[in-house]
């Protein structure tokens, strides 16, 4: 790892280095707010002032309030302490990871919403279900590989939890860490939308309802271990949108912006794959799913449309005179 005394000390065939303290003046755009802290800042605030707000039981209004105040001192932290506290790379790699243990605390929010639910919404999902996810699932459950279907599909639906993570881990294997800030400003628009409306669109997931029309595929080890994970971590509710398909839409869309060709076709077979996995499974209604990737690529577009693309707060700023310290300082970035 390099520091900053590493740095001051460089001195070689005329080359002067010239090191970048932990002055304001320096590292003012590593201390200043991302925008994935703002969107943070702005949904913790939502959910806080909402429980207030709306007639909640005064043990759910007490742990929102809770998370809403753990949230933005979490995120605060982040950007205005941890700078001054570590080095400017590592400060920026934390503020780069942040979100994905953010998300959680979100989620939890959400779920203290829920009082009752939505019976004409929830009718309405059920009733279009029958007719659009009914025919899929006996066709599948006619075919003679029906088993592996269901585990793929199974598996495909597990993907949504590492999706997120596994995606900030790519950008920084394709030395892409500077486009973490852009990929967590569609990201999180998308996934707190559909956790958003959960406090106003309030549904019962499918595979807790009693379904006649319903052929459903054999049971594998993998569904057991997916329902075992909702069991023990879900909040119980069915969100719509669904957070999981419009996250993982989302994540797919940036990947197509800023990633090889490869590597995005990867990400959006994963994303295809959850999108389906959630329905067929019955751990969503097709419906959520459909208005998941609608909330996805608006979000994208609009991001894209208000948004410049340079990044500068994402890669710790050195200041460096001659060639060789242009070199070390790009190899310094692509560290990042």
């Amino acid at each position: 790892m390099f520091d900053h005394r590493f740095l001051c000390a460089a001195e070689s065939m005329g080359t002067v280095f010239e090191c970048a303290t932990h002055r304001p003046s320096t590292f003012g755009s590593n201390r200043s707010m991302r925008r994935a802290e703002w969107i943070h800042v702005v949904v913790f605030c939502f959910f806080g002032s909402l429980s207030w707000i709306r007639r909640l039981p005064g043990g759910r209004r007490a742990r929102v309030t809770g998370l809403s105040a753990a949230g933005l001192g979490v995120t605060l932290t982040g950007a205005f302490l941890l700078p001054r506290l570590l080095p400017a790379l590592a400060a920026s790699v934390v503020r780069d990871w942040l979100p994905a243990a953010l998300i959680l605390i979100v989620y939890r929010q959400a779920g203290e919403f829920f009082l009752r639910v939505d019976q004409p919404l929830q009718n309405w999902l059920e009733r279009f279900d029958e007719r659009l996810v009914g025919p899929l699932l006996r066709w599948i459950s006619r075919r003679r590989l029906r088993k592996w279907i269901g585990v793929y599909l199974e598996l495909a639906y597990l993907l949504c939890y590492p999706m997120v993570p596994m995606s900030v881990g790519a950008l920084y294997l394709l030395r892409l860490g500077s486009e973490s800030d852009h990929f967590w400003s569609v990201v999180l628009i998308a996934t707190y939308l559909s956790y958003g409306a959960l406090p106003f669109l309030q549904t019962m997931p499918p595979r807790t309802r009693v379904e006649p029309w319903l052929e459903p595929l054999p049971p594998n080890p993998v569904r057991r271990f997916n329902l075992w994970i909702l069991n023990g971590a879900s909040i119980h509710a069915n969100t719509f949108p669904s957070a999981h398909v419009a996250a993982s839409a989302a994540a797919a869309m940036v990947f197509f912006q800023v990633a090889p060709l490869p590597v995005a076709l990867l990400f959006g077979a994963i994303a295809a794959g959850i999108a389906l996995g959630t329905f067929t499974g019955r751990y969503h209604f097709a419906a959520d799913s459909i208005a998941g990737i609608l909330v996805a690529v608006t979000v994208f577009l609009i991001v894209n449309g208000v948004e410049p693309r340079s990044n500068p707060n994402t890669v710790p700023i050195i200041a460096v005179n001659g060639d060789r310290g242009a070199r070390l300082s790009d190899r310094l970035s692509r560290l990042h």
